[in-house]
Formats: structure tokens, sequence, C-alpha cells
């Protein structure tokens, strides 16, 4: 109760951090957009943007009051100067604040210090992260000096992996019976102006599939036990095939939905002695043609991701190896909409 009384006088409820971002500068639109709408009650959010470069924290809040038609959001919204490079900065945004929004990435670079200052300053933390290794970590580090702090760190609260582990807790609560396992797959779809995604999500594929062996290392720290299978055992697919249900062929998700919904299920079963949901992700690649397409791509990029050198070069060059599916601009408007 006293963690929650400091928290409640501090100067901001809450800090999107990284706010300057390309990922960022969306959350900023949609605080304004919530803080607006019908779904929000009460009195008036007090938030803030944090980043490094002052200048650019001013850009956004432009950007967002003219998208919005909210001229306030230049004087009402605060601006918060700090570096997760300098932890004395840090600290002092999160003593301004209840709760920290990280949305600076990759997540294994720049991740740990937000943390580590949040929890330090009981400072709720929430990140968009989809990098297992950083998300698994943190809880090995952290989950003691959390609970004892009375703070709460909570990840992957964005594409990766709401979607994935709200959905199964909803499809379990709605289930007319006992719900034994579920399989997700993601399809994409693009309109005339083609499908683009920020190479932020890029990066953080090229260091994961390069640094697979520390997560090995990592999960038998976690010592996780296997969870019971209660019903049928969830059949296993190959490394690709076809799909009767999307009609058209997919391979298995390599991002952080699998892992995160492993880990809740396995709070659930322990904890709450609930009935373990079996879980496996997928996504949808298209026809034959894509499919080949795809493997090629793949091949390279696990092979380049083997060498220093050729992680520099995906790095460098992520539109020319994704066959411009990444891009450090990132999707524009026109793609987005």
């Amino acid at each position: 109760m006293a963690n929650s009384t400091r928290q409640g006088e501090r100067e901001y409820q809450l800090v999107i951090l990284g706010a300057s971002g390309f990922t960022g500068q969306f959350v900023v639109e949609e605080v304004a957009r919530v803080e607006d709408s019908d779904d929000f009650r009460g009195p008036g959010l007090r938030w803030a943007v944090a980043g490094r470069n002052k200048k650019k924290l001013e850009e956004v809040l432009q950007w967002a009051s003219e998208r919005l038609s909210k001229p306030q959001l230049r004087t009402d919204v605060g601006i918060i100067i700090c570096d997760v490079s300098d932890p004395p900065s840090l600290a002092e945004m999160c003593k301004k604040a209840s709760v920290v929004l990280d949305c600076v990435g990759p997540y294994r670079f720049y991740g740990e210090p937000v943390v580590k200052a949040c929890i330090e300053n009981e400072t709720h933390c929430v990140d968009i992260s989809g990098e297992p290794q950083f998300l698994e970590g943190m809880l090995l580090k952290y989950d003691n000096q959390a609970a004892e702090k009375g703070v709460y760190i909570v990840g992957s609260s964005g594409f990766d992996s709401i979607p994935a582990d709200l959905g199964v807790i909803f499809t379990r609560n709605s289930f007319k019976g006992t719900l034994t396992a579920v399989e997700s797959f993601l399809s994409f779809k693009s309109g005339p102006k083609g499908t683009c995604i920020h190479d932020g999500t890029w990066q953080s594929a090229i260091h994961g599939i390069a640094d697979q062996g520390n997560l090995r290392k990592l999960r038998k720290q976690l010592a996780y036990k296997p969870l019971p299978a209660v019903g049928k055992k969830i059949k296993k697919r190959g490394a690709f095939f076809y799909s009767d249900e999307m009609k058209e062929y997919a391979i298995p998700f390599l991002g952080a939905d699998s892992s995160v919904v492993r880990r809740t299920q396995h709070y659930l079963h322990e904890s709450l002695k609930e009935t373990p949901v079996q879980y496996a992700a997928y996504v949808s690649v298209g026809g034959l043609t894509s499919l080949i397409t795809l493997m090629f791509a793949g091949f390279l990029f696990m092979f380049f991701t083997k060498f220093s050198f050729g992680r520099k070069l995906l790095i460098k060059y992520p539109k020319f190896f994704s066959f411009g599916y990444f891009s450090r601009e990132g999707p524009t408007q026109e793609q987005m909409a």
C-alpha cells in the first residue's frame, strides 16, 4: 500500500520512453487518442514523453497534435531528457513516473538498464519486446527483486505477444468444456502500396537467431517442468506444411508468442492449479512460389547470422536481404493504412 501511495504522488502517471522512435511516435498518438475517448474514465492523464533529444520529442508531440487536432499536446504533455546509457538520468525519470512504457529496442542491448532503474525506484515497467532471451533473462535476474519492491515488470505487451497470450486465455474462458490445445496462424494482408516492416524487428531477429545457444542455457537455469498434456497431445507440424485451415502453406512462427504463452500457462498451472493449454504458433506464407522464395531467403538469413561479418551485412542492408520487407524507414502511412 505504501508503494501505491508514493506512486500516486508522482508527477506523471505514465512516461513513454523512446517516444521519438518509429514505434514510440505511434504510442504517443494512441495514448493521446485514448485519453479523449469514451474508454478513458476519470480525470485527465498526467503523462510525459522521454528520450535523448528534446527537439525530436517536441516534433513528435507536434506531429501527434496535428494528426489528432489537439494543439494542447504541445503544452500539456511533459518532456523528460534521459538516456538508457546514463543510469542517473534513468533514475530521475523513474522517480517522476508511476509507470514507464519502454519503447527502446533492441531490448537485449537497451532493455535491462530500464528494468533495473524501475525496480530500484519502485516504478512499474511495461515494454513491447518480442525477444525471448530478454524477457526470460529479466525474469530470471529480477523477479525476486521486483516482488520485494512491489513492482510489476510486464514484458511483450505489443504485437508479440498480446494476441497470442490473451487470445489463448479468451478462448479458454469462452470455450464450453475444457480447452486443451490451441494453434494460431498469423497471416499478412497488404494493400496496393505493399508491405514493409521497420528494421528494429529485423535486428532483433538477427541477434536472437545468432544467440540461440545462450537462450538454451538460460532456459536450463529457469528449469521449467514440462507441462502435462491434458487430452490429446497437440500434433507437431513440420518446418513447412500446407494448412487445410488457412488454405495455403505455413511455417512455425519464430517470434516470442510460444515462449510467452508457455510461461503464462506454467504460472496458471503451478500457482493457480488451472488446466494448462498446449499452444503452437504458425505463420501463413501463401502459395508454393512464396514458400520457395521464403525458404531461399531463410537459408541466406540463417547462414549470414552465423558470422559477425554476415550479421553486419544483414543489419546494414535490411531491404536487400529481406527482399524489401524490412527497411530502416519502416512502413509508410499508406502501407499502414
